[in-house]
């Protein structure tokens, strides 16, 4: 495949996790615009940004129709404007693909604006900045091969995807993997908060929750062994561990139990963003 011209509408927190990531990886754009009018905020940890052109407004750019793909990553509150905004800069018939990482926004509430367009909705989180996101892809009827292809190709370079074959699992995918990196670092931040109630300086708590984070990844990456496995191999009969375990397993209120009324919080919450649009 030829390297493709990429136009990134949106330049906040996850655009620019996505941008950071896809300049620090593969070499397979031979161009990358970006379009935000605050994004001097954003890009000052991206490397390789000799490659990227910034821009505040797409009215500085002479056409929107030569690039491969646009990816839209703003606030979903605006989405209108940016989809009118596309309608009436690209040329009748273009093939662009764009890819939306809009929370909540439906391919049919897009294609009320845009149709026929090929339209992915993807849903990475920011790990995307370091190349290990987790994203979920759907396509409309419009997506070719091709089009696919691009897509493989910008996901992958920032970590792991899946497609999915329904359009709704995108809400549980939101709440459980977009959301989902808040989740690790609040459990962070709690056992740093506890080290520091047992004593420990805050510089020694502060290393000591990190690495604890970053050594159970990476066994978890690493191992063939099933996740619950490795939790039990942790848990001997009788340890420190198993009454640790037996607290955060209680049936009434346990770890499980919170983490199920999260996430369906999180879902429920991506969903009436969907019907608010």
């Amino acid at each position: 495949m030829d390297k493709i011209e990429i136009l990134l509408i949106g330049c906040g927190k996850m655009g620019s996790s996505l941008l950071r990531g896809i300049t620090n990886t593969n070499n397979f754009f031979s161009k990358i615009v970006v379009v935000d009018p605050f994004y001097e905020e954003n890009i000052e940890n991206s490397r390789n940004l000799q490659k990227v052109n910034f821009y505040k407004s797409t009215d500085e750019i002479d056409s929107l129709s030569s690039f491969d793909v646009i990816i839209i990553a703003t606030k979903p509150n605006i989405y209108k404007d940016i989809f009118i905004d596309l309608k009436n800069r690209l040329d009748k018939g273009n093939d662009s693909l764009i890819i939306s990482i809009l929370a909540g926004i439906t391919i049919n509430k897009i294609e009320e604006i845009i149709n026929p367009s090929p339209i992915i909705r993807s849903m990475p989180n920011i790990a995307a900045s370091v190349g290990e996101s987790m994203t979920a892809l759907y396509g409309n009827r419009n997506v070719k091969k091709k089009h696919v292809n691009i897509s493989d190709l910008i996901f992958e370079s920032v970590g792991k995807k899946i497609w999915l074959d329904n359009e709704l699992q995108l809400n549980s995918f939101t709440a459980i993997s977009g959301s989902g990196p808040a989740y690790y670092f609040y459990l962070t931040e709690c056992i740093q908060t506890i080290a520091i109630e047992e004593g420990f300086s805050k510089e020694a708590s502060k290393i000591i929750s990190r690495q604890l984070i970053v050594g159970a990844g990476k066994l978890s990456e690493f191992s063939d062994i099933d996740i619950s496995q490795l939790r039990k191999n942790v848990t001997s009969k009788k340890g420190t561990t198993e009454s640790a375990i037996g607290v955060l397993n209680d049936n009434k209120s346990g770890l499980l139990i919170k983490l199920r009324q999260a996430i369906k919080k999180a879902k429920k919450r991506s969903e009436e963003i969907s019907e608010l649009s």
